[in-house]
């Protein structure tokens, strides 16, 4: 094909780029506007196939975009333009790949001569994420040769490919000359409904994990195991974790929703004390998933001697920060086959579990109905058992990936994520939001006041949200994780350097970008609340903001702790 028009050269090159990921499954296209991503941005546009979602934050575009990565395990492209837009995207990549989500980054820029020569918004592109993506190109400047562009459909495979096998973030880097924009009549000769042929398929589906001989001695050996399971990566196995349970009649201490009558709920209670830490030390521990976060299996970790510790690892990343001196499997969320085990488990060992369960849950019982105020832990034991298994849960960092351990009442079938991966409160918003464009079912996302602040950009795309997504604000007025540290003593410095106590009208904000709002100042305010009532009146995005109490919810807790 002869063409010498730059625009049109540009527009077929990315067009055949995005066929080509089309044709290994892709289905999200977030387009964040600029003007050097328009040949990007137009090759996306006259697709009908994909799902196009125009967010302006790239920062907030790329935290929808590992929602969707993470509801789906399939990539969703992110497009932009040159300079600081990507970079906006850098907190987004470091968790896609410290929590195992596949995501594509196509990130547009400046031709090779405008480089280093003080070119407007031309900054250095080349690997500007570092090591975080799983793999990096700088896919060159278009090019309709024939060898050129089968490279190009090679590369829509392997970006496909590689961020779901590695789990984690593929960076290309798109170089346009002007024009940017085809002529009117290329631009209308590529029909949409022309779609390639499609050769995606489920990664892993097929895969097994087999086992050494050895460890399947020493697991069934065992009189004493215990099942651990942090935050997963999508499509984790969790039928092998639970058939394993089966066979080891385990106790099993989990971070994710595994439905399994060994699951133990309150170990993020009990295990805090000294005593039953010693009475419930494991001889055998197995490990799935990424670093446990709870207090609770942190202080086990370090304490539990035993030598038999296996951690069946999401990715390809070392997981340890207990120094536990772990036996590293690569699970890669497999399917694992599980033979016959001629187990020694002592019969008494899940007994002495569901005991220690038993007796927190009627602490529990007879500490949180004494509380007179509106604490974070009268949200969660309120609102929780009322999410049912046809919506799913979305949880912030901070107190609330702790609380839903203490005072969480779902149901285990519900699913349950949160971005545990470098554990920050940036794009909570935007992650839910992605999740709920992907999942396309209700959800209920709950987030700390400051976390839901970081992310008010997010807010500009709550007319996309076609689904009842409820956020639920605790604003304690500020970051009351902080109340957990000795820097607390500090008075002088703790309240305007750590707690950073905020004002803000959480109200007068949502409601400026047209969003539902619900305040809740008591109990009995808090007990009037039906969520399935609030979801049929509220079909999309919407905000029930409880303003708690921080030094009755803190005293809560501990009294919790010091079971």
């Amino acid at each position: 094909m002869t063409d010498s028009h730059a625009g049109n050269i540009s527009f077929r090159w990315t067009r055949t780029f995005l066929d080509a990921l089309q044709a290994h499954g892709v289905r999200h296209i977030i387009i964040s506007p600029g003007s050097r991503s328009t040949p990007l941005t137009l090759a996306a546009a006259s697709n009908d196939h994909f799902q196009k979602h125009v967010i302006l934050d790239e920062r907030s575009a790329g935290f929808t975009a590992l929602g969707i990565g993470k509801a789906t395990n399939i990539p969703a492209v992110l497009i932009c333009t040159s300079g600081t837009a990507l970079a906006n995207y850098y907190p987004a990549v470091i968790e896609a790949r410290q929590s195992g989500i596949p995501m594509i980054l196509a990130t547009a820029d400046r031709p090779p001569h405008l480089r280093a020569t003080g070119a407007n918004q031309a900054i250095d592109q080349l690997k500007i994420f570092g090591d975080y993506p799983v793999f990096f190109h700088e896919v060159g400047e278009p090019s309709l040769e024939s060898e050129d562009l089968d490279r190009l459909r090679l590369l829509g495979q392997q970006a496909v490919g590689l961020s779901r096998e590695k789990r984690g973030p593929v960076h290309l880097n798109f170089p346009f000359r002007k024009p940017l924009e085809p002529e009117q009549d290329v631009l209308q000769d590529i029909s949409t409904n022309a779609k390639p042929k499609t050769h995606f398929s489920k990664q892993g589906a097929n895969t097994v994990l087999q086992l050494s001989d050895s460890l399947k001695q020493k697991i069934s050996k065992a009189e004493k195991p215990l099942i651990i399971v942090g935050p997963l990566a999508p499509n984790d196995d969790t039928d092998s974790i639970a058939k394993l349970a089966d066979a080891l009649d385990s106790p099993i201490a989990t971070e994710s929703g595994i439905d399994h009558q060994n699951v133990i709920s309150g170990f993020a209670g009990f295990l805090r004390n000294e005593e039953l830490r010693i009475d419930l030390e494991p001889d055998l521990i197995l490990r799935f998933g990424f670093q446990p976060t709870s207090k609770s299996l942190e202080l086990g970790l370090k304490e539990w001697n035993s030598e038999n510790h296996y951690h069946f690892a999401s990715t390809q990343e070392w997981q340890d920060a207990t120094y536990s001196g772990a036996q590293r499997i690569p699970w890669m969320g497999q399917k694992i086959r599980w033979d016959d085990f001629n187990t020694s488990t002592n019969k008494i060992w899940i007994g002495q579990w569901k005991s220690a369960e038993d007796s927190f849950a009627n602490h529990y019982e007879d500490t949180i109905h004494k509380a007179s105020q509106l604490t974070d832990g009268a949200v969660y034991d309120h609102l929780t058992p009322q999410i049912t298994t046809e919506q799913f849960m979305v949880v912030s960092n901070s107190f609330p990936a702790r609380d839903i351990n203490l005072f969480g009442r779902h149901d285990a079938n519900i699913p349950l994520y949160l971005n545990r991966g470098v554990s920050g409160i940036d794009g909570v918003t935007s992650t839910a939001i992605g999740l709920s464009l992907a999942l396309d079912k209700p959800g209920v996302l709950f987030t700390g006041d400051l976390a839901f602040l970081h992310d008010t950009n997010a807010l500009l795309n709550a007319k996309k949200v076609c689904n009842p997504l409820v956020i639920i604000v605790i604003n304690n007025s500020g970051g009351s994780i902080f109340r957990m540290l000795p820097i607390e003593q500090h008075e002088e410095y703790f309240s305007n350097y750590f707690e950073t106590p905020q004002s803000a009208n959480i109200q007068q904000l949502v409601r400026s970008y047209d969003i539902p709002h619900q305040g809740i100042k008591t109990l009995k305010e808090l007990r009037d609340i039906q969520l399935g009532n609030w979801m049929g009146q509220h079909p999309g995005l919407s905000i029930i903001e409880c303003k708690t109490d921080p030094d009755a919810s803190m005293k809560l807790r501990k009294k919790l702790w010091d079971f």
